[in-house]
């Protein structure tokens, strides 16, 4: 391995005419946040002028210089880079503000470089997600369509920080921050090199994740065999970062892995478990060195896995990868990896073509399902008629409001719907009910338990139990959609305070409406089923001393039948929640019931 380590201050780093960083596509995006910012800029500004400060390594994939620009593959410190870049153009932008011209060109040649064209290019190329918001916020041009705000809050964050300084601090920051302020440079030339040495560099910034580590992994086997294959699995793990947009990456792999290996995965173990799955179902793995120590611990299932498995009190299938016919080549590996993350996208932003399907996932989402998408993985990559996918995204509703409102653990579910990739296609609804049977609630203690939960933080749970309820209530046929999102709110008949100044000037004296003991009833039954209903955005309240009557005219104005009703009642008091909460409890028993 041939290693060229140098120590360059800023100047030096990004000064050179003809370097350009490129932050290749596979990398996660743009994610520092104000720990790292202010860390990195007190450590610079608290500098004597006479010190300097070691910023960390970065590490670079290199070829052979050529005349005219060189690209520099970024395959550590990316991170640490860009947050530099806006740094520097944040302090750009000060100079200029302050007609500082000179300085602000000597800052802009930092930021810049030239080909042999003489046309002025980015010193740093981002991959294809963050790059069209980076040239936003680099250009001060559109910052209103920047879709990762990460960069418009570093950028705010360093003018902020600059604008309490005076120009002589300024000048002496901008000093220290380009001259006494140093990194170290190794630059690799093979691909196989970096990626061995990716794990081994510390530096300070965010700790590398799972999802980082196993990128590593996976790249660094592929430039073990050769180029053709390094950019076949490159390119599939790009497509899987971009599938994955807005999701976190680390919530896929462990999800991924439960349905595949049909058990429980916990955060900490994602690593380990993805090795073990990797050497059970990749042909090439055998060469690699880690292979024989994990063939020596194969049959080792730990104490502490199987003291998981029996906490959970769920029965579940002990799978291996290569329960598997035969192993496949890495690039297929990579392919399926691909393809799982496309469905988990479609998954968790309902894009199916099936607006069903979208409509019950998004009801998933809102109940806060998110167990369930380990079997949901699984699924949506069979052969199973969409018929059946969305009868048994109905099963998986009732299921999980059943269990949610009756409080049942939730450490077990991840084990459940792990066993459920064990289920066949033939007759897919009916062992999957019978599967969930052993973990529901009874009506009895569902009716009870929902007549008594509170919602509070669950307000988009609450919200989806009187959709239901409304669709119900209307006799609809699949044609009535209510307005979703934004649009739609889940308003408290009683509000959520009454005891406040604020909200007797906004809402009327409740606390005196209420009568005898309000404070303790508003506390025990404000968040009840029967205290809430639904309603536009654009019908705001306006409260009067009489506050139930001040809304009946608005709730007069709605479109929602839940809603008309309320304005037959002459008023709305401790009393009118429990009935309405024990009449909506007599009906979820029916609704939501295999």
């Amino acid at each position: 391995m041939k290693i060229t380590p140098t120590t360059l201050s800023i100047n030096q780093l990004l000064g050179s005419g003809n370097e350009q960083f490129i932050i290749p596509a596979y990398q996660r995006r743009y994610s520092w946040g104000e720990k790292q910012w202010s860390d990195l800029f007190n450590d610079i500004n608290l500098l004597s002028q006479q010190d300097s400060h070691l910023l960390g390594t970065i590490l670079c994939l290199t070829s052979n210089y050529a005349v005219g620009i060189n690209q520099l593959e970024l395959v550590d410190g990316q991170q640490r880079t860009t947050t530099l870049t806006l740094l520097l153009k944040a302090l750009s932008d000060k100079f200029t503000e302050l007609k500082q011209d000179e300085l602000h060109k000597e800052i802009n040649s930092l930021l810049y470089c030239k080909g042999l064209d003489r046309v002025l290019k980015r010193k740093v190329i981002l991959g294809d997600l963050d790059n069209p918001d980076y040239e936003k916020i680099m250009r001060n041009e559109d910052l209103d369509s920047i879709k990762n705000q990460k960069f418009i809050e570093a950028y705010n964050f360093f003018r902020q920080k600059l604008d309490e300084l005076n120009l002589t601090e300024l000048l002496e920051y901008h000093y220290k921050l380009v001259s006494n302020t140093y990194t170290i440079r190794l630059d690799v030339g093979n691909a196989k090199d970096a990626y061995k040495l990716f794990e081994t560099i510390n530096n300070r910034g965010l700790s590398l994740s799972p999802t980082d580590i196993i990128k590593n992994f996976l790249l660094g086997h592929s430039s073990l065999i050769n180029d053709y294959t390094l950019e076949k699995v490159k390119g599939y793990w790009t497509d899987l970062i971009i599938n994955l947009d807005d999701i976190k990456t680390d919530d896929f792999f462990r999800q991924y892995l439960s349905s595949q290996l049909k058990r429980k995965i916990t955060g900490s173990t994602i690593i380990d478990e993805f090795k073990k799955y990797y050497f059970e179902s990749v042909i090439e793995a055998e060469s690699l060195n880690e292979f024989s120590q994990y063939e020596q611990h194969r049959s080792v299932v730990t104490e502490e896995e199987e003291l998981e498995e029996i906490h959970d009190d769920v029965e579940i299938e002990r799978t291996t990868a290569d329960d598997e016919d035969h192993k496949i080549s890495i690039i297929d590996f990579a392919k399926r990896l691909r393809d799982a993350s496309k469905t988990y996208g479609q998954i968790r932003n309902q894009l199916f073509n099936n607006v069903n399907i979208n409509k019950h996932l998004n009801n998933l989402n809102k109940i806060k399902s998110f167990p369930s998408y380990i079997f949901l993985i699984d699924l949506f990559q069979r052969d199973v008629e969409d018929m059946k996918k969305i009868d048994i995204l109905k099963l998986i509703e009732t299921f999980m409001l059943r269990r949610h409102v009756c409080e049942y653990r939730t450490g077990e579910l991840d084990s459940i719907f792990a066993s459920l990739v064990s289920v066949e296609n033939e007759h897919i609804v009916e062992n999957i009910k019978e599967k969930l049977l052993k973990h529901f609630p009874s009506d009895n203690e569902f009716k009870d338990k929902f007549y008594r939960y509170s919602f509070r933080g669950n307000e988009n749970r609450a919200k989806y139990v009187l959709e239901t309820l409304e669709y119900d209530l209307i006799k609809d046929q699949g044609e009535y959609i209510l307005t979703s999102g934004g649009e739609l709110h889940l308003e408290h008949i009683i509000p959520q305070k009454i005891t406040t100044k604020k909200s007797k000037d906004e809402f009327g004296d409740w606390e005196i409406y209420l009568g005898e003991n309000a404070k303790e009833q508003h506390l025990k039954y404000v968040n009840r089923i029967g205290n809430f209903t639904l309603l536009a955005k654009t019908l705001n309240l306006i409260a009067s001393n009489n506050p139930f009557e001040s809304k009946i005219k608005e709730y007069q104005k709605s479109n929602i039948h839940l809603t008309k009703l309320l304005t037959n009642l002459s008023e709305f008091k401790i009393q009118q929640v429990k009935d309405r909460s024990k009449d909506f409890a007599t009906k979820a028993v029916q609704l939501w019931r295999f």
